[in-house]
């Protein structure tokens, strides 16, 4: 309970922050394939912004407290695609993509609410829920696109240079192996040691705009 307590003003940011993030990186997957042809989403029921239809319950505490975690992945089928690898690398591409363009809309709104200091002050709340959208978002965007299973990043990879992806992009092996290595490059902080540096590196440049 003690650290429930520590940690609740930290929990209040977070928990929006990631409903809101996971949510529309998962939507945009669903809306792209949707967009090309793929009626799988929508009869999943994946085609909606209701976090609960993309949270997975275990991995989003997780995400909380580890800060590592994962969504529900969005099921689409290989043969609806008229380009099956452009179209594949395309619903993959567009998690991330869209974790960034929720960033650049968060700073947007976060320079605008700074303009008014009096704002910020009364309303610091909104002030750490943007800079916590734009961290995130950014964090989550360059971690999807490591091209390691099951992340976003392998399937594109998948896509572009095999002939025939669809033998790896739901293979629970190859889901399985990936998420081994993942777990081992984050314990040994290789990962975390990149990331942190890209990250520091972004987001440095852009507050400075």
């Amino acid at each position: 309970m003690n650290y429930i307590r520590s940690e609740m003003p930290i929990w209040i940011v977070q928990v929006p922050v990631v409903l809101i993030v996971i949510t529309i990186h998962e939507y945009f997957h669903a809306w792209m394939a949707w967009k090309l042809g793929d009626m799988t989403p929508v009869e999943t029921g994946r085609l909606s912004l209701n976090p609960l239809r993309h949270l997975d319950p275990l991995g989003t505490l997780a995400l909380l407290l580890f800060h590592v975690g994962w969504a529900r992945p969005v099921m689409i089928d290989f043969g609806a695609f008229k380009h099956p690898r452009r179209d594949t690398a395309l619903v993959s591409l567009a998690g991330p993509a869209s974790n960034f363009v929720t960033a650049i809309v968060a700073y947007l709104l976060l320079l605008l609410v700074r303009i008014w200091p009096a704002f910020v002050t009364q309303f610091s709340y909104v002030n750490s829920v943007l800079l916590s959208l734009v961290e995130f978002s950014v964090a989550l965007g360059v971690f999807n696109l490591l091209p390691i299973p099951p992340l976003d990043g392998s399937k594109v990879f998948f896509a572009l240079f095999f002939k025939r992806p669809e033998r790896f992009l739901y293979d629970r092996a190859v889901d399985l192996y990936g998420t081994v290595i993942l777990l081992a490059l984050l314990w040994f902080n290789i990962i975390t040691s990149v990331m942190n540096k890209v990250l520091g590196f972004i987001l440095n440049t852009v507050m400075r705009l």
